[in-house]
């Protein structure tokens, strides 16, 4: 059912606390409370929380909430604790005193729990016997025997207090507790309080925890103690002395704790740090802490759940130092500085740290557009008005209008080896040198006077990047390259490969120019946008692009094979802020924008501050495949218990699988691939797609196969699998075949023996029945063939006869260059009604949603019932945007579906996906597109149609 694959060997890399990448859930989210009690890890790679309103686990996309009425033995859904259990399911307590296992996808109270006393349980320990350790709020420690005798420990038997706030078991099977009193462990059959005999301070014990090496640490309300021997002693000198209320403990002895001021951590590297509410947390009180297998770090609050975590990219911003977060430009000298350009003032990273200087030290006080690398040491930095100055600490030198420059804002400037300057400006192209200052302008043959990139060759040609076409300086030859065939205007970026070509980075792609021709390579051709501000070489082969919707990573061979149009698509790895940007919108309208370092660093100009990844970053952390279940199967839209082979009933019609790859890193972009042993003859490929689905099956044994795969990684080796055997109805089954055709035959010896002499008539009734089966055999071939194309429920077309349309109709627009439009909705909070209403309610919603869908849609567009509360709609002949108005008028429609007469109070709502096939050379990749934008939906509120 589900595969487990070994873990990569990561942790959370040193660096400042304030400096991981940190994600948030609420209630928003799809918690159902934000506080968050407990935190844990079952062995297949789900997380669960413990929440007042139930448990909740999580995927990395959805939370399942498991609350009294979706699992009666909880009895409460206030689920105070949850713990990993020795068989590697899950343990629970609640507020009203049950204590529920969960294993193999079953629920069941803990034998004899159900004569403990009605207090709430705080926290659970199994012990090595199989016996149960209890914590209660107010009735001390309840042990529960491996044959359900119940002791309980209370003051009376050695605890400081009879309010229990955590259990721990340590290595040596001692069980230590934590009370409103102080800390006691075990000794014998009684308990033994810990006080200042072993330098421990009086008052409430919060937590108590084992290290790595075994060592006690305890949390109480001046702080946290450590174990020393046989006595106590503070955790760090420098803690504050606060509620510490949770404890973990790295290998490397970096404390985090958990306080009720915030989250801290001690380590070598960094002492004491803290991050509250001014850093991200959602509320200062910590109530759980975990790290999971891929070392993220789980933190729960009163508030909320955070996630810190290593992302491929890193930004910085003012709280690093850097004068404002809005950067412009990026540059490194040849000293090894690097130097940021914002929009309040200049920055410098050196010997690790940055540094930031503004008007007050000279430099112009308004916004900073512009780099160039100066040979004198510093730096040459361009304003928004006030010109361009050398500066290396304070200004060497200032040139603006009055010094015989075009135009005061800078937003290009170059530094040759013979110590010429030249400076682009939005009024025209500037050349200074001891002769003085010379202008290039349209008067003498520049195609615009907005000038944004500058670049010199290896023969020694400036090329300039201009808001309306390239130009090329030789000596005093100024020759433009217009650029309206490809329909781009603003040359942002220029970059040079070892092999002499230019690429250009415009407002309508990737322009190559190679041997005096050029070839673009924008949308039609494969990329995502079409703005690209930036091309960085990385060192790896590949260029990066920056764009306003974050940076893409393409095969530099890929891109020339496109451009010379060996290869028709590109692959391409996109990065946002799921991936550590605070922003994704890069700058590029001056430059440079993006910059690579000596040590192979990539840095990027954004608007939300400095972003950088590293050498191989970017797939160490998603280099080992994820693990993958299958979450449910639903057979003719009704969920069945999981088990390792399931046997369907004779007539199944529709099989319907879902699962999940579960990484937490970036697991809106895991992919999957399936396979039904049986009747799929290769592995279907459906990028993030998380369910399969067939119709009308024939009877017989089938397995279902299925694995997951980070983006431009390999597939898993181990892969999550069901069985399945569909039983065949009565005319299907062989034997009930063959019996029928033995029945016939004797029927027939018996004419023949007692009917010789009416043989003819006895053949002409033969063949009137043959003829009658023949007819009947045939309407029940013709009735099949229509369920196998039709969905039963809405009368619409089913995904099978839809794929064959979809594949026709594409190929079909391909050939004739007309446009074609496909759009994927989804009917939002779907499973509200089924669960609470009925699946009965569910069936009348699909088909007023099916109905309207088909009434408003119109006739040329073909219409599916794409899976489960999923559809899909084939405009051929129709644009992007026509689709689009098609698509919000459907939505309207859907939202005004009266859903009284099945779901009274509920307002139907749907998220669409509109995508067209223009640059897409198969219809699968259609289908990935408009998935992707249906997601996009989803995440972006649900009732909206994106494209």
């Amino acid at each position: 059912m589900l595969c487990l694959v070994p873990w990569p060997a990561l942790s959370l890399a040193p660096r400042p606390l304030d400096g991981y990448f940190r994600e948030v859930w609420t209630t928003r989210e799809g918690l159902p409370h934000n506080l968050i009690h407990g935190i844990a890890q079952t062995p297949d790679g789900y997380l669960w929380f413990a929440t007042w309103e139930g448990v909740v686990r999580y995927n990395g996309i959805d939370f399942r909430i498991f609350d009294q009425r979706a699992v009666p033995e909880l009895r409460d859904s206030s689920v105070l604790v949850v713990r990993v259990a020795r068989d590697g399911g899950l343990l629970l307590g609640t507020a009203g005193g049950s204590v529920v296992r969960y294993h193999a996808g079953r629920w069941s109270a803990w034998p004899g729990s159900e004569a403990l006393p009605q207090d709430q349980v705080i926290d659970l320990v199994e012990d090595r016997d199989g016996g149960l350790w209890v914590g209660t709020h107010g009735s001390g420690v309840l042990h529960v025997g491996s044959n359900g005798a119940i002791t309980r420990f209370d003051v009376d038997a050695g605890l400081p207090g009879n309010s229990v706030l955590k259990l721990l078991q340590a290595d040596d099977g001692t069980i230590w507790v934590a009370t409103a009193g102080g800390v006691a462990r075990s000794s014998g059959k009684r308990f033994v309080a810990l006080g200042a005999a072993e330098g421990l301070p009086p008052g409430q014990a919060f937590t108590v925890v084992s290290g790595p090496d075994g060592r006690i640490h305890v949390g109480m309300e001046q702080g946290a103690w450590r174990q020393d021997g046989e006595r106590f002693a503070p955790l760090a000198p420098d803690l504050p002395p606060s509620n510490v209320t949770r404890i973990m403990v790295e290998a490397d002895g970096t404390a985090w704790l958990g306080t009720v001021t915030g989250l801290y951590r001690h380590s070598r590297s960094y002492g004491l740090e803290r991050i509250g509410n001014a850093n991200g947390l959602p509320n200062e009180q910590i109530s759980a802490i975990w790290e999971d297998r891929e070392h993220s770090l789980w933190v729960g609050t009163n508030g909320g759940l955070v996630r810190l975590r290593n992302a491929p990219f890193s930004t910085f911003g003012l709280q690093d130092g850097l004068p404002n977060a809005y950067v412009r430009s990026v540059l490194a000298d040849a000293q090894g500085t690097l130097w940021v350009a914002t929009s309040d003032g200049l920055g410098w990273l050196r010997d690790g740290r940055f540094s930031a200087a503004g008007s007050r030290n000279g430099l112009p006080g308004d916004s900073l557009l512009s780099l160039g690398r100066s040979r004198a040491g510093g730096v040459w930095v361009g304003s928004y008005s006030h010109g361009a100055v050398l500066w290396d600490g304070r200004v060497r030198r200032h040139l603006d209008s009055r010094s015989g420059l075009t135009g005061n804002q800078v937003r290009a400037l170059l530094e040759t080896a013979d110590g010429t300057l030249w400076v682009g400006t939005s009024r025209g192209l500037n050349r200074v040198d001891a002769r003085g200052v010379r202008h290039y302008t349209l008067a003498q043959g520049m195609p615009s006077d907005f000038i944004i990139a500058l670049h010199q060759d290896r023969h020694g040609v400036l090329w300039v990047g201009t808001s309306n076409g390239l130009a090329q300086i030789d000596g005093e030859h100024v020759r433009a390259y217009p650029l309206r065939d490809f329909g781009a205007s603003n040359v942002f970026g220029l970059h040079e490969t070892d092999d002499g070509t230019l690429w250009l980075a415009t407002n309508q792609g990737l322009i190559r120019l190679r041997d005096g021709q050029m070839r673009l390579i924008g949308t039609g051709q494969g990329l995502p946008v079409a703005k690209i501000f930036q091309v960085l070489a990385d060192g790896e082969d590949h260029f990066w692009l920056t764009s306003n919707r974050g940076m893409l990573r393409v095969a530099r061979q890929a891109l020339d094979a496109v451009a010379d149009g060996r290869q028709s698509g590109l692959e391409v790895e996109w990065f946002d802020e799921s991936d550590g940007l605070v922003s994704a919108q890069n700058n590029g309208n001056s430059g440079p924008a993006a910059w690579r370092t000596a040590d192979g660093k990539l840095w990027f100009a954004t608007a939300g501050g400095l972003a950088m990844t590293g050498p191989g970053r970017i797939h160490e952390l998603t280099r080992m495949p994820p693990p993958v279940v299958i979450e449910e199967v639903r057979v003719d839209d009704r969920p069945v218990p999981l088990q390792a082979e399931l046997r369907l009933p004779p007539g199944t019609r529709k099989l319907e699988l879902h699962f999940a790859g579960l990484s937490y890193l970036i697991p809106e972009k895991i992919r999957y691939r399936y396979r039904l042993d049986g009747f799929d003859p290769e592995w279907v490929e459906r990028g993030a797609l998380r369910f399969a689905q067939y119709t009308n099956l024939d009877p017989g044994h089938y397995v279902f196969r299925v694995s997951a795969a980070h983006p431009n990684g390999g597939w898993s080796r181990e892969e999550a699998r069901i069985a399945l055997h569909i039983q065949p109805r009565l005319l299907q089954r062989r034997d009930f075949r063959l019996g029928l055709a033995g029945v016939a035959l004797l029927a027939l010896y018996g004419w023949y023996r007692w009917r010789v002499h009416a043989l003819q008539a006895a053949k002409r009734r033969l063949g009137t029945q043959v003829e009658e089966r023949t007819r009947d055999l045939r309407v029940q071939a013709e009735a099949f063939e229509r369920q196998a194309r039709e969905d039963a429920l809405t009368g619409l077309m089913n995904r099978r006869a839809f794929d064959e349309a979809l594949a026709r109709d594409f190929d079909r627009a391909a050939t004739e260059g007309t446009p074609l439009a496909l759009a994927l909705a989804d009917l939002d909070y779907f499973k509200r009604i089924n669960d609470g209403y009925s699946h009965t309610a569910g069936d009348a919603a699909l088909r007023a949603a099916a109905d309207t869908i088909r009434a408003h849609a119109g006739d040329e567009v073909l219409v599916a019932r794409w899976g489960g509360e999923e559809f899909a709609l084939l405009f051929p002949g129709l644009a992007r945007e026509q689709a689009l108005a098609r698509c919000e008028a459907l939505r309207q429609a859907v939202t005004a579906i009266d859903t009284s007469a099945f779901a009274p109070g509920f307002t139907m709502t749907v998220s669409i996906g509109v995508a067209d096939r223009v640059g897409l050379t198969h219809h699968e990749k259609l289908i990935s597109r408009a998935d992707l934008l249906l997601y996009k939906a989803k995440r972006s509120g649900r009732n909206r149609v994106c494209g």
